[in-house]
């Protein structure tokens, strides 16, 4: 192997370390943590916090700290976390550390599982735990109290009159003490008496009941008794009830008599009513203005289910020893169609065949027709505009492939990791069948392919193999790019 080699193969082993490096120590997402969601949450302090700390639940690490920001007189903090955690309604975050001298982090309790997810761009509350400082405050403020306790006891117990008030303490408690016994000695048969009292109101309270349940029962038979002697009272009184409700019905009548000049159009409500061109005018207003919160409604709710991916890739042709590159877009309206819109750089770029007719006259007066075919390559951008609509693991495409009509078909295996493509365009070109292109694509995370294939293997001149990667940015990837840009310029 040659010096020079030798340098580049250690150039390039080096550069694969310090990327190796760069990945670990930026804790740039690979992989599985590749499409990090962002949960942003507010504290009043962050205090030891700094941007790449952990973030937790239940001691488990599950994302790190973004980027932290002032917020009025608070802290706002955007958390980037792992894409399989689930955070619910009345989720909530701490800040924390690991023992009482630990690095800061930022512990997340998900709320209840039972209960809904978070709802897209909601902001967690958050809390911070008491500082050291505000803690050594409150240990001083503790400390004063008690020295002005022990000063004060100090005044009062302290010296001959001190000592002399607390015997005097000790020895009325001591004659207290005194008290209550002979007290509790000299009331013992007022106490046993209570309490065989008690006991003989127990044995009357059980031999009465049964007898007042009786009169219970007594009464109840007299109490028919006097409404079986007062029916006519009763009697009286349904007839006064029959009066109140004849009276409710003549206003019944009335209320009836009101809405009867009003149906008939006497009075201005009865003219507002049933003029008919103002209702008209009224329930056309009305229809104009429903019909336009409903498109409204749809509009936004339709822009709302919108995503938009950017692609960029690029191939290498060893067959015909060129290169085809591709930048565009796929606006995705609905989880089953989709628009794409790239421009292309193709190697052939776009052929046309034109056929001219000359008419040659010679001295003699003879006529001769020749006709000439010009085959001319035009620009080599070519576009690809197409529609496609997703069928479970299969994608059916059509539309233009490289300015050309065409058709694709893609099946997705492996869980979306591996992707078959075959395209057929170029129909009218002159050589059968038309321009063919088969390749297998794989992603390495939701970013990054590479893709492997046969170009225009119909066509001796033009057939090669294919091999090339690219990238692609998602709403996701695109929101935090902006945002990360934003934060540079400011």
């Amino acid at each position: 192997m040659s010096p020079t080699a030798r340098i580049g193969l250690f150039m390039i082993v080096a550069l694969a370390v310090l990327g190796l490096f760069i990945v670990k120590i930026e804790e740039i997402p690979l992989g599985a943590k590749a499409g990090r969601q962002r949960v942003q949450a507010v504290f009043p302090s962050v205090a030891g916090l700094d941007e790449k700390s952990p973030v937790r639940i239940a001691g488990v690490r599950v994302g790190i700290v973004e980027s932290i920001a002032l917020q009025g007189d608070r802290a706002l903090v955007t958390l980037a976390l792992d894409p399989g955690v689930r955070l619910h309604r009345g989720a909530s975050a701490e800040v924390t550390s690991l023992g009482m001298l630990g690095d800061k982090y930022v512990e997340l309790y998900p709320g209840d599982l039972a209960a809904p997810d978070l709802e897209p761009g909601a902001v967690l509350g958050g809390t911070s735990p008491i500082g050291f400082d505000q803690l050594l405050r409150t240990a001083d403020d503790i400390g004063a109290d008690i020295k002005a306790v022990t000063a004060s006891l100090r005044g009062s117990l302290g010296g001959p009159e001190g000592s002399q008030r607390l015997d005097e303490i000790v020895e009325n408690i001591r004659q207290l003490t005194a008290d209550v016994k002979a007290m509790v000695a000299a009331n013992r048969g007022n106490v046993d008496q209570t309490m065989e009292n008690f006991r003989a109101f127990s044995a009357t309270l059980r031999e009465e009941l049964p007898k007042i349940a009786d009169k219970l029962n007594a009464l109840a038979d007299r109490v028919d008794g006097v409404v079986a002697e007062n029916r006519e009272n009763l009697r009286g009184s349904i007839d006064n009830i029959k009066d109140l409700s004849g009276r409710l019905r003549t206003t019944a009548d009335n209320l009836n008599a009101i809405t009867s000049k009003i149906a008939s159009g006497e009075g201005t409500i009865g003219k507002l009513v049933n003029d008919e061109e103002t209702v008209n005018n009224l329930n056309s207003t009305l229809k104009s203005v429903e019909g336009g919160v409903e498109s409204l409604r749809n509009t936004l709710g339709r822009a709302e289910r919108w995503r938009l991916d950017l692609n960029l890739r690029a191939e290498a042709l060893p067959g015909v020893d060129d290169s085809r590159t591709a930048f565009g877009l796929d606006l995705h309206t609905t989880d089953r169609r989709f628009f794409r819109l790239e421009l292309v750089d193709s190697p052939w770029g776009k052929v046309r065949t034109t056929t001219e007719t000359v008419t040659a006259v010679y001295p003699d007066g003879r006529r001769e027709v020749v006709t000439y075919e010009r085959t001319k390559t035009t620009d080599t951008y070519t576009v690809n505009a197409q529609v496609g609509y997703h069928l479970r693991d299969l994608t059916v495409r059509a539309g233009l492939f490289e300015s050309t009509g065409g058709v694709g078909l893609d099946a997705a295996l492996l869980r979306q990791r591996l992707r078959l493509s075959l395209e057929a365009y170029d129909w009218g070109r002159e050589i059968r069948p038309p321009h063919l292109r088969l390749e297998s694509r794989y992603f390495f995370s939701h970013n990054l392919f590479a893709y492997a294939g046969w170009d225009d293997p119909a066509r001796k001149d033009r057939r090669s193999v294919l091999f090339g990667g690219g990238i692609t940015w998602r709403d996701e990837d695109l929101k935090y790019l902006l945002g990360t840009a934003a934060a540079f310029g400011n």
